[in-house]
């Protein structure tokens, strides 16, 4: 029926609308995912009229000929022809042609579509896919102009759904608020929120500085275009006046964190002489995990931090001293939080003697998993 009344896989290339190889495969991929729901066919494909116009507008007539017993967006047909199957765009297609709401459909996490972005549904171009799609509704409704919402969903990226959108919505309505912004700005805003609160400090500070992002706790609040663009320009020196990044000629491995107030721990047991210290730099982190061969170096952003604190017990015999364990101790709530050995190991019975006595000293509590 295709082939017969329209060129949609004509080879012809000096056929008006003659369509490209590539574009072909596509349409064979719709046809067959059109086949496959058949039973959510309104109309019979016999009755189909194709419509004037490139390959894409006729393909776009044919699945509302098949699957729309109420309107559905335009930009919404493009689901069946994906490369690789969209599956929930597909189900959000059928949903929409039975006529039930947006906000009905239950596979939109993390979205929270409001009343006022499914009344923007309707004017969505159509060259964007349904994810992108969502976030021009919000971005409308809430009072962006269509220059705004085209620039986030092409050059940043908002064109997906991210981990967290309460968070992206304070971004959205920041650049709605001080509109007009040049869109190379807009991009740069974006992108330097994303890089301190969400990505690695490894990717954006350097070697050494953990998993946990830069300022995980970076906030728009009582921030102006102004503040933020100063920040923007001075952020690594804003970090350094906060003791979280390094002066420019400290290496980052070795600038220490602020000592927690807990004292370290020396005592002599005959011929050896035992001792707990707190590290205090990335390298001192790395150096432990290698030597003990677990995973410490992870902890350095919590150390960085001060959400946590490393510590380790090393046991002296005449000149020569060896690690015993490595311990993790939370400050703010002086409980020794878990303690291993090498290759994570139990810590042996004089280990534990030492680090009671320890905990002694200096109040702590010992967690009873230990």
């Amino acid at each position: 029926m295709i082939r017969s009344r329209t060129s949609l896989l004509s080879p012809r290339l000096g056929a008006d609308y003659a369509t490209h190889p590539n574009d072909a495969h596509c349409i064979i991929l719709a046809c067959r995912r059109l086949a496959c729901h058949r039973k959510q066919w309104y109309q019979d494909p016999e009755d189909w009229s194709p419509p004037e116009g490139s390959r894409f507008v006729q393909m776009r007539s044919l699945v509302q000929h098949l699957l729309d017993q109420y309107t559905v967006p335009d930009f919404m047909a493009s689901a069946w022809w994906t490369h690789y199957p969209d599956f929930t765009g597909m189900e959000l297609y059928l949903h929409l042609g039975a006529g039930y709401s947006i906000r009905r459909f239950p596979k939109l996490s993390p979205f929270e579509i409001t009343k006022a972005m499914a009344e923007e549904l309707i004017d969505v171009p159509d060259d964007l896919c349904w994810m992108s799609a969502i976030r021009w509704c919000q971005i409308r409704s809430l009072g962006g102009d269509a220059r705004l919402a085209r620039i986030l969903i092409s050059q940043t990226m908002l064109r997906w759904p991210t981990s967290d959108e309460r968070f992206w919505e304070t971004v959205i309505r920041f650049l709605i608020q001080y509109q007009p912004i040049s869109e190379a700005e807009m991009s740069a805003i974006v992108n330097f929120i994303q890089e301190q609160r969400f990505l690695p400090a490894e990717k954006t500070w350097g070697i050494g500085a953990g998993s946990t992002p830069v300022q995980p706790e970076f906030s728009l609040q009582r921030r102006t275009l102004m503040s933020l663009r100063r920040h923007m320009v001075h952020w690594r020196s804003d970090l350094m006046d906060r003791c979280i990044l390094p002066p420019p000629d400290v290496n980052r491995l070795d600038f220490p964190w602020e000592r927690c107030e807990i004292r370290a721990f020396r005592c002599k047991q005959e011929d050896e002489v035992w001792s707990i210290e707190e590290l205090l730099t990335p390298r001192q982190l790395q150096n432990e995990g290698k030597a003990m061969q677990h995973c410490v170096a992870d902890y350095i952003s919590k150390c960085i931090r001060r959400k946590t604190s490393i510590w380790s017990m090393k046991k002296q015999t005449g000149s020569r001293q060896r690690r015993q364990l490595t311990i993790e101790v939370l400050p703010e709530k002086r409980v020794i939080f878990q303690a291993s050995g090498k290759c994570n190991c139990e810590p042996s019975e004089m280990a534990r003697e030492i680090l009671q006595s320890w905990a002694d000293q200096e109040g702590l509590t010992i967690n009873q998993t230990l």
